[in-house]
């Protein structure tokens, strides 16, 4: 008999041992979804990297969800629910829309699976941060750097992103508020691309065929960049018009290298990320988030600090 207690009690320990997970195997078991905008663009790529990178310090897995377009809203709260169905442990977003993300990110915290904002936020107090560039300040910059390029003067292009989107919309607040210190300037009316470079290029196109006095394009994103960049080289426009764009994809950075574009604004996704899921490690924790809005600031990237190892630091993400 007591042979059989002992033998009782060592496969309880060991039953114990198997089955009981410590709070390292625990948190290891976690998993965060990150939904970045849509899944056509490296930008995203940069801020997966950086949730990674804090995953393997903090001990998550790092879900990779996303709708192929920006303009697939619907798509994007349909992923939303889906990770909530999922019971994912928390949600890190860029919302396509503000307004129209901000009810499926409200339910998805009151059904207990937090959610941070990242480059993008939406119309609601309910997410447990925000983490972004500080679009207004950078699109300021821009505006500055392309006044200087076309000297104070001329027509300009302006390729936005969305309609709803957050960040488009501060990125054209700022563009507009640096450029009203140079009355020569005309902005033409805003038209959006949804940051896809073929898009872009007709938007460009129809830019400059209505306008073949037009000196400049500003681009809110890499598409922007990269539509009106490939439009200055169909055009040999190199030295006559001058672009300006956010963001570094491949092919937006090729264009810049080559002449076509001639500056760019440059975001730290990585720091995104990173951030967020140190963000949201606090919240799982029961700690309180401070700040709860984060703002990166941005670098304007030129030829001549091009080499430069903290920007080639930031390019090389």
């Amino acid at each position: 008999m007591r042979s059989l207690r002992v033998l009782g009690l060592a496969i309880g320990m060991i039953a114990a041992t198997t089955f009981l997970p410590t709070q390292d195997a625990a948190a290891q078991n976690k998993t965060l979804a990150w939904i970045p905008k849509a899944t056509n663009s490296t930008f995203w790529l940069a801020v997966k990297r950086g949730a990674e990178k804090a995953g393997e310090e903090l001990g998550y897995d790092i879900l990779y969800v996303g709708v192929q377009d920006q303009t697939n809203i619907a798509g994007q709260v349909n992923l939303v629910n889906d990770m909530v169905v999922r019971q994912v442990d928390g949600i890190l977003i860029a919302a396509t829309d503000a307004k129209a993300l901000a009810p499926a990110v409200e339910q998805a915290i009151d059904r207990g699976v937090p959610v941070i904002t990242l480059d993008s936020g939406v119309d609601s107090d309910a997410p447990y941060a925000y983490i972004a560039t500080d679009n207004i300040g950078a699109a300021k910059l821009a505006a500055e750097t392309l006044a200087k390029l076309i000297d104070g003067k001329g027509k300009v292009g302006d390729i936005g992103i969305t309609a709803g989107s957050q960040t488009g919309r501060e990125r054209e607040e700022g563009f507009l508020e640096g450029m009203k210190a140079y009355p020569e300037i005309e902005v033409l009316p805003v038209q959006y691309s949804g940051c896809d470079p073929a898009k872009s290029l007709n938007v460009a196109t129809d830019f400059y065929t209505a306008n073949p006095d037009l000196v400049g394009f500003f681009g809110a994103c890499d598409g922007g960049g990269t539509g009106s960049g490939q439009l200055v080289k169909q055009k040999g426009l190199e030295g006559k018009v001058h672009v300006v764009s956010f963001d570094t994809s491949p092919e937006e950075l090729q264009l810049f290298k080559d002449g076509f574009i001639d500056a760019l604004i440059v975001q730290d996704p990585f720091q995104m990320g990173y951030r967020g899921v140190y963000a949201m490690d606090k919240v799982l924790k029961g700690e309180k988030v401070e700040p709860r809005v984060v703002e990166i600031p941005a670098q304007v990237v030129t030829k001549d600090n091009f080499d430069d190892p903290k920007i080639q630091e930031l390019l090389n993400q």
